[in-house]
């Protein structure tokens, strides 16, 4: 039971870092107060999306593509509540977009038109790219298993993974810059 308390602080660390890295300041994490130590840690990233908000910080590393020109103001509002979905479910199962479309109260049609009009891509495909986006950082900075990573980015599994990654960047993850030369575990 603890180690699997202990998985789920980590994943709620992690979902924290994420939000942060991609400018969702809104994000908080919740104090269990059975772990003085997450507790201490979950303060402080809170204070930090506090501290980022207060300034307005902007994440100039996200690109979105845009030409405002095809899309009217709620088509635009539609698909930045569908991208912050995204980037604050990414290691969750992507609903289908009929359900998608239900959630932000629209029709399906509707929701691929502008999502592509304005994405230059379709939802799914946004979606597969960002989670190996993360992975990709994730690699590069933690010495988390490739497993773990995989898991972590919505992968029910590693060959699954293994195989998105592949098709995405022409290398497995193996062959990422590994700045700190640790070894990993698959």
């Amino acid at each position: 039971m603890g180690s699997l308390q202990n998985q789920d602080r980590i994943k709620a660390i992690y979902r924290m870092l994420l939000a942060l890295a991609n400018g969702n300041l809104g994000y908080r994490m919740v104090l269990d107060g059975a772990d003085e130590s997450f507790d201490e840690l979950a303060t402080l990233l809170n204070q930090l999306a506090e501290k980022l908000e207060e300034m307005a910080y902007y994440n100039p590393y996200l690109s979105r593509k845009t030409d405002l020109g095809l899309l009217d103001d709620s088509s635009l509002l539609l698909v930045r509540k569908v991208l912050d979905y995204i980037y604050n479910n990414l290691e969750e199962p992507l609903p289908s977009t009929r359900k998608l479309a239900r959630m932000f109260g629209t029709n399906e049609f509707a929701l691929k038109n502008s999502f592509r009009r304005l994405q230059k891509t379709s939802i799914y495909q946004f979606y597969n790219d960002e989670r190996l986006k993360k992975a990709h950082l994730l690699i590069e900075d933690t010495t988390l298993p490739f497993k773990d990573i995989a898991l972590c980015c919505g992968f029910s599994d590693y060959p699954t993974f293994l195989k998105a990654f592949k098709r995405k960047y022409h290398y497995p993850p193996t062959m990422v810059k590994r700045e700190n030369g640790l070894n990993r575990n698959t």
